[in-house]
């Protein structure tokens, strides 16, 4: 860590305070500012916060973001993000990691509306089963979260808000784009002031193209999905309310397997949630009960009948928080997590097919005048394993009402997935949870035009599973790994007049200790930056995102070269309620790859009309 201080600290400090003091000079829009201070989350802490006092770093993608950048696929938006790197094998419907800070794929939690999402098989989420139709907001909060989240935050938490719109509010939208691309979707509120629903829904398929450069795998991969979700609150009394919230997810995907045999697969995913919430002036008391399923499937599609080897993880979930304010300045939380997974694969049986997970958490924050304390420890009970703790140590220090520093130091693990305990003839029932140690150094300031926020952190991470050798020679997953991630995230807004800027940049050296190398498929210089114009009706952005070279492949040396995107996309309001965006990726045809032998797709385009009531 001392090397990423003592080279960027400087650098950063004076960076930050150059573009705020440039800023000041311009004309006021204390609007704007207001409305950025008063940004909500509820990710940093499980419950209500202003996003500017979060002593760790977060970023939120609003309905802005989501019509700036018009994505296929989620992976599209969390690529805007600093020190977060997606990783496609193919184009959108293909399998993708999302590596956050360095660490890896399986590195990181995905919650929906507050629903622990994913695969207890493979240990990752599928974020190409994902409709971007039902999103409301994301919010990411980087670094460990384990004293408040358990197992998986490792890298950090991204949670998915499903689409809530007021009533008499609602849209239809239609469209189609290159490779067969069509997609229609449409969303409406309902209710009133104390009782609101809104139900949303997308239909979406495209042909694809070729996803790899395998011999004999020259077909085109395409995808369909099809998406639902409903979002219902009722206001029972001034104190109580109750809220359900549901989404369901299907459709398939082709791909290419380089080994022959399976080449398409299939998914139905779901999850329901029911939730009260009592809260007064000092109480706030959050309980919910949740069913997820994460189903995936894989065939053969040239061979019938249609054999598929099917592998479904459902998920059990309660939880419960309470949390009481002594005074404006002072609050304490405490809560309590379960959760049952049962997983099931329709090709074999696995040595144990379920598992329990019990865990408390308590919390502390504290406001001494300009200082800003806070504190987690949670403790976590999961079947077959040690007892795993995990803290959160935070400190913050407000220099006026726009500039804030905080130090961190917290922990984080991910528990082994039942693949690497219980896979037939092969699972290790004897390994440990993978775990992390990190600290973060963040700086945070806001400005009359805009925002800056800075964060430089060293993470260290051990007992990494990893398939190895035992005294027979038989090979197994082992806790045989263990690499480091330091590096510095940059997340900047600057609006000057009808134009708006945004850059998101990061730089992060990792080690792989047990080779000395880079980390696989995670460049060391990433950066997006978003220009913006809008005028009466018309609205432009140009996206340019870079991404650094990289290494792929453990054994031999593979370098991904680096590569500048151009994406433009153009919108213009008819009227008020009825509005076409048009969009092209890849402007300049660029031939790159993010992972060796998988394609990406060349010069592309997409067309969206969009009527809203």
């Amino acid at each position: 860590m001392k090397t990423i201080f003592n080279k960027t600290l400087i650098h950063v400090a004076v960076a930050t305070a150059v573009l705020s003091s440039t800023a000041y000079a311009q004309a006021e829009t204390e609007a704007h500012v207001e409305a950025d201070l008063e940004q909500i989350i509820v990710t940093a802490n499980r419950s209500q916060q202003e996003q500017f006092l979060a002593l760790s770093a977060t970023q939120v993608i609003g309905q802005n973001e989501i019509k700036a950048i018009q994505p296929q696929n989620i992976t599209e938006l969390l690529n805007t993000v600093a020190g977060v790197t997606v990783t496609n094998l193919g184009g959108a419907g293909q399998s993708s990691s999302v590596f956050m800070r360095g660490t890896n794929g399986n590195h990181t939690l995905v919650l929906v509306d507050g629903v622990r999402v994913g695969s207890a098989t493979l240990g990752t989420t599928s974020f190409a089963s994902m409709s971007v139709a039902l999103i409301d907001r994301i919010e990411i909060v980087k670094g460990p979260r384990g004293a408040l989240w358990g197992s998986d935050a490792i890298g950090g938490v991204i949670q998915i808000f499903t689409k809530k719109l007021q009533s008499g509010e609602g849209f239809i939208s239609a469209g189609f784009g290159s490779h067969g691309y069509w997609k229609t979707e449409a969303a409406a509120g309902f209710g009133n002031e104390k009782h609101s629903l809104t139900i949303a829904g997308a239909l979406e398929e495209s042909d694809g193209f070729n996803a790899s450069d395998f011999s004999g795998q020259e077909d085109k991969d395409g995808y369909e999905r099809q998406s639902f979700s409903i979002n219902g609150r009722s206001e029972l009394t001034e104190e109580y309310s109750l809220n359900l919230v549901s989404r369901y997810e299907q459709g398939g995907s082709q791909y290419d397997n380089q080994y022959g045999g399976a080449d398409e697969n299939e998914h139905e995913n779901y999850s329901v949630k029911l939730g009260g919430v009592y809260e007064t002036q000092q109480l706030f008391i959050d309980t919910s009960l949740s069913t997820s399923q994460d189903q995936g499937g894989t065939f053969a599609g040239n061979i019938s009948p249609k054999v598929v080897n099917e592998i479904t993880t459902k998920r059990d979930q309660l939880a419960l928080l309470a949390q009481y304010s002594l005074n404006e300045k002072t609050s304490v939380s405490a809560g309590f997590d379960w959760f049952k997974e049962r997983v099931s694969n329709s090709g074999s049986e696995y040595d144990k097919d379920s598992r329990q997970t019990k865990a408390f958490f308590v919390q502390g924050r504290h406001q001494v005048e300009s200082f800003l304390l806070e504190a987690a420890v949670r403790s976590d009970n999961i079947d077959g394993l040690d007892n795993e703790v995990t803290y959160n140590l935070s400190a913050g220090y407000q220099l006026n009402d726009d500039w804030l520093i905080s130090l961190s130091q917290s922990t984080g693990f991910k528990a082994p997935t039942f693949n690497d305990l219980y896979w037939p003839g092969s699972g290790n029932p004897d390994l440990a949870p993978e775990e992390v140690e990190s600290t973060e150094l963040l700086i945070r300031n806001h400005f009359d035009l805009g925002s800056v926020e800075v964060s430089i952190y060293d993470s260290e991470i051990k007992n990494l599973i990893a398939w190895a050798p035992n005294k027979e020679g038989n090979w197994f997953p082992a806790n045989v790994d263990s690499a480091t991630a330091q590096g510095i995230d940059l997340t900047a807004i600057l609006e000057t007049g009808d134009f708006s800027h945004q850059l998101a940049a990061a730089y992060v050296e990792t080690e792989d200790e047990s080779t000395g190398k880079q980390l696989l498929r995670r460049p060391k210089v990433s950066a997006t930056y978003t220009l913006a114009y809008q005028v009466d009706a018309l609205t432009a952005n140009a996206i340019l995102d870079y991404r650094g070279k990289s290494e792929d492949n453990k054994y031999s040396t593979v370098t991904l070269n680096s590569v500048l995107l151009t994406n433009l996309t153009l919108s213009y309001e008819f009227t008020n309620k009825l509005s076409v965006i048009g969009k092209i990726n890849n402007l300049f045809d660029k031939e790159y790859t993010v992972a060796e032998h998988y394609l990406t797709d060349g010069i592309n385009y997409q067309l969206m009309a969009t009527y809203t009531f």
